[in-house]
């Protein structure tokens, strides 16, 4: 950070965040995806995987909104979320066919990282405040635009699917970055009438879901599912 330069409540998640995340980039399963030699059975478990967590997110954010005090958030949330409901422009069913996967009969079950991750998510959603569950929820669409928009630099993938996953998570004047800015402009907003033990909390949460962001990826290069 800049010497003088005061930094918004949700640039300060990251920033306590960032060793996660930089952990994140180096491991392998990142490393093969930019070079193409990330195996497809991988690739396949991943999105699989992805796809169940992804009906969670968006569980937990439609919690976020009902629970919402204020009718604007209320409204905001829902209609944040509600492209997630049908995914029908996202990056799994365009490739659906491509992967033999059929979403609208799901054969496979949810792997250890999947499970607590999303239980973490939910429990916040439920249980905290409406930042401590912003916070829970902010790491993953921030997490994937930092991860694209360093993958994006440079050479393609040589794997055209590698290559469209990184475009598709790339930060862009359209579609996915408005939208990350647009949630961090809520959290900010909560943050400002925040007490400090609220944040303390928000940080938690936000330092958990990146550390599950790392699990999430590892469980799914390892292809692990239950160990029992």
């Amino acid at each position: 950070m800049a010497e003088g330069i005061l930094l918004k409540p949700a640039d300060r998640l990251q920033e306590a965040a960032m060793p996660v995340w930089e952990k994140i980039l180096v491991h392998p399963y990142i490393k093969e995806l930019k070079d193409g030699t990330l195996p497809i059975e991988t690739f396949r478990f991943y999105v699989q995987q992805d796809w169940l967590y992804l009906q969670e997110f968006t569980r937990a954010a439609a919690l976020i909104a009902g629970r919402c005090p204020e009718p604007d958030l209320m409204k905001f949330m829902l209609a944040w979320v509600e492209p997630l409901v049908s995914m029908e422009y996202h990056f799994h069913k365009k490739h659906a066919a491509q992967l033999d996967l059929d979403f609208e009969s799901i054969d496979w079950e949810m792997n250890e990282a999947n499970w607590a991750y999303t239980r973490h998510m939910l429990s916040a959603a439920h249980a905290g405040s409406t930042i401590e569950a912003l916070a829970a929820l902010l790491p993953c669409p921030c997490v994937y635009a930092f991860v694209g928009k360093k993958l994006v630099e440079g050479p393609r993938s040589p794997n055209p699917m590698y290559a469209d996953w990184i475009d598709f998570y790339a930060p862009g004047p359209e579609g996915f970055r408005p939208r990350i800015v647009a949630l961090e402009g809520i959290y900010n907003r909560l943050a400002a009438t925040a007490d400090q033990a609220t944040l303390a909390r928000c940080e938690q949460n936000y330092l958990i879901s990146s550390r599950y962001e790392w699990w999430f990826w590892d469980t799914a290069y390892r292809k692990r599912t239950w160990p029992v």
